[in-house]
């Protein structure tokens, strides 16, 4: 699973290298400034993902990637025994991130606290 660490700025994702040959991506950064906060929706699969390009979907097993849904560019990295917890973005090349972990409100937590300490 993806890992996610808070800076003063940033919102740093950090991918093993499994996970970015599965999503066809590297570990990468999205300034706190774009980050509009944390939901957790263990709603989003299947066809809640959109058009996956580049990526990963294997259902039941792992969704990575870039996935375009209604003209909306979304990163994504979940499995099933994840929980999912959706990052809002503005003023980023994604609307949002779909990251899957272990304990998604603590996740969904910490990272509406860092947003609201940056804004």
């Amino acid at each position: 699973m993806p890992r996610l660490v808070l800076t003063d700025r940033d919102l740093i994702v950090h991918l093993t290298a499994w996970e970015s040959i599965w999503s066809l991506r590297r570990s990468f950064r999205v300034p706190l400034a774009h980050v509009r906060g944390a939901t957790e929706d263990n709603g989003f699969g299947g066809g809640a993902l959109g058009l996956r390009i580049p990526g990963t979907y294997i259902p039941g097993l792992i969704a990575a990637g870039t996935f375009i849904k209604d003209g909306d560019k979304q990163f994504v990295y979940t499995r099933p025994k994840l929980q999912t917890m959706v990052i809002e973005l503005a003023g980023n090349d994604w609307a949002r991130l779909v990251i899957g972990v272990p304990d998604v409100r603590a996740e969904v937590a910490r990272i509406n606290a860092a947003v609201a300490r940056h804004h």
